[in-house]
């Protein structure tokens, strides 16, 4: 009997919100550089270890944007701020390097060293409040402050980086009393490793090994974006804010990443990543993926005429038994696109399961479950995709082993096993061009089959309202002021805002994290008017989520993220 060699597309989706405060000239969040030196570099450039498995990277405009920013020297990040000499540091800014600078994993990362461990041990590892801060200042020295600037940044760069560099390497030996120049040299590195982001990239995609695809500029949700009551589609009854519909600003989103992406890459983009709208406004060839929790999204989408066939571990569709292909065409208005669906049971078991389990035991898992898939396949005519995809980011500080580990195990086993290959998704579609159509692609998302994480409570509705209002000011100004400098930086502003972490956040995690994304927000809108030479209306200038019962609010000081970002009218 022929055996079906099961193709398999892994999507790394790298993103990151815009963290730019336009007033200082800074980024209040660091994540752009420390997932630079921790994930966005070692990722790809780990397929290099790897000749046999190919990937496919979804790399957000915003994100590139703000590499770009920092490679360029043009901006820092707060968190950078406080790298200056330990002797120097005031005591607003020790208070800040005590409550930021231990914001990693503490059981997987930082309690495997030592030294590093104590730290926080004095500081206590639940997050402080202001007096506890200032208790806990008076136990550090100001050689434990430079160890502390200096661990920071050493464990956000990538293990296996610092194991392969001697000088890196010497450092995690070291352990304390680490001087002033090692310290700069740490940070060197954090900029080395985000100017090498881009070009491992390029020099991956032009060997065929990965395929870049972008996605909307700023990230935002576009369904939402063209009319956010699309959220009731998936969700009857859900309560909404006033109605948001502004399609030209998610078709320029869009528009915006297409030339960026040339910018970058010197060519059209293939793929289009996590948002499947408008689409059909562009006239490149272009496939995209739906990140949408696939069976469930698939099967509310798919017409009755066809033929379902799924089981509890094949989530990729197969769509008849004479179907040529796992994958479909969506019918458009102009013309059509393709779509490939997440499996999200493979995908978030890397994402959420394998952190629990040893490298070469949840790699080996993985490689049985796509053998299991392959064999449920036999007899079906035709090639087969399983896409698996989620973010290239967040998973790997609970990784035991990081990264590392598991994809080396996973890449090798995959390379070795029978009848298993990667694609790149242009690659698959090449060779394997769909042979069946829907007409109608149901709205989800891959958390809870809807929109609903973005949407419908009475704080993330509130944010939906400001950006609304917003969005109306900006508009009355244009019909006023066309094609002039300043729209194009309120609008600007606007889209920034749009960006789906922002309301993502609220309500949806705790009350400390979710806190600094609601502050660039409001400093996106607040911008939107000072392009304007507007007054910023007052519920700008006051947090628009609140704290929960017991919760101190977090309050506007350095050391307090988030930080007094958006100024009062009367001090500007």
């Amino acid at each position: 009997m022929a055996h079906n060699i099961l193709n398999i597309a892994f999507v790394w989706n790298q993103h990151q919100p815009y963290y730019h405060d336009e007033q200082r000239g800074l980024f209040i969040m660091p994540w752009v550089r420390l997932h630079a030196a921790k994930d966005y570099y070692r990722m790809a450039a780990l397929l290099e270890q790897h000749p046999e498995i190919k990937a496919t990277f979804s790399l957000s405009p915003s994100l590139l944007d703000q590499l770009e920013s920092y490679v360029r020297g043009q901006t820092p990040d707060l968190y950078l701020n406080v790298m200056k000499s330990a002797r120097e540091l005031d005591e607003r800014e020790q208070s800040f390097l005590l409550r930021h600078y231990f914001e990693i994993q503490h059981e997987r990362v930082i309690s495997k060293y030592p030294f590093y461990w104590q730290l926080p041990e004095r500081r206590g590892f639940a997050e402080p409040h202001a007096q506890e801060l200032e208790r806990a200042r008076q136990r550090y020295t100001v050689q434990d402050y430079l160890d502390l600037q200096v661990w920071f940044n050493l464990v956000w760069i990538d293990p296996e980086i610092r194991r392969q560099d001697p000088f890196l390497r010497r450092l995690v030996r070291k352990g304390r009393n680490f001087s002033e120049m090692e310290k700069e040299e740490v940070v060197k590195y954090h900029f080395s490793l985000m100017e090498d982001v881009v070009p491992v990239h390029r020099r991956l995609q032009k060997k065929g090994q990965i395929e870049i695809i972008t996605t909307a500029y700023y990230h935002p949700i576009l369904p939402l974006l063209i009319v956010n009551y699309t959220a009731l589609r998936a969700t009857p009854g859900l309560p909404l804010p006033q109605r948001f519909t502004f399609p030209e600003d998610a078709r320029i989103q869009v528009e915006m990443a297409v030339e960026q992406y040339r910018r970058h890459f010197n060519e059209e983009p293939t793929g289009f990543g996590r948002r499947k709208w408008l689409l059909v406004q562009r006239r490149f060839p272009c496939w995209a993926i739906s990140v949408s929790a696939g069976r469930l999204q698939t099967r509310r989408s798919w017409p009755a005429h066809l033929t379902w066939r799924s089981t509890a571990t094949v989530t990729a569709m197969c769509l008849t038994l004479k179907s040529s292909t796992s994958l479909i065409w969506f019918a458009g208005r102009e013309r059509n696109y393709l779509f490939v669906f997440r499996d999200h049971h493979l995908s978030d078991r890397i994402g959420f399961v394998y952190q629990h389990m040893g490298a070469d035991d949840a790699a080996a898992d993985l490689v049985h479950r796509l053998q299991v898939i392959r064999e449920k396949l036999e007899g079906c005519r035709g090639s087969y995709l399983v896409t698996i995809a989620l973010d290239g980011e967040n998973a790997w500080e609970w990784y035991a082993g990081e990264k590392n580990d598991f994809l080396h195990a996973l890449y090798r086993s995959i390379a070795d096993a029978p009848y298993l290959q990667t694609v790149t998704v242009s690659e698959y579609l090449a060779e394997n061009p769909p042979k069946r159509r829907i007409t109608h692609l149901t709205s989800g998302s891959w958390m809870d089959h809807n929109l609903a994480r973005w949407i419908g409570t009475e704080q993330k509705n509130r944010l939906w309202n400001c950006l609304l209002e917003t969005r109306w000011a900006v508009k009355a100004w244009a019909d006023r002021n066309p094609e002039t400098h300043k729209l194009k930086k309120a609008l600007g502003s606007i889209y920034k805002a749009e960006g789906s972490d922002f309301t993502w956040w609220v309500d949806s995690m705790p009350y400390h994290l979710a806190a600094p994304l609601e502050v660039p927000f409001r400093q996106h809108l607040f911008n939107a008017y000072l392009a304007m030479d507007s007054k910023p209306p007052p519920f700008l200038c006051e947090p628009l989520i609140k704290a929960p019962p017991g919760e101190a609010w977090h309050k506007e000081s350095v050391a307090d993220i988030p930080v007094c970002m958006v100024p009062a009218w009367k001090d500007m």
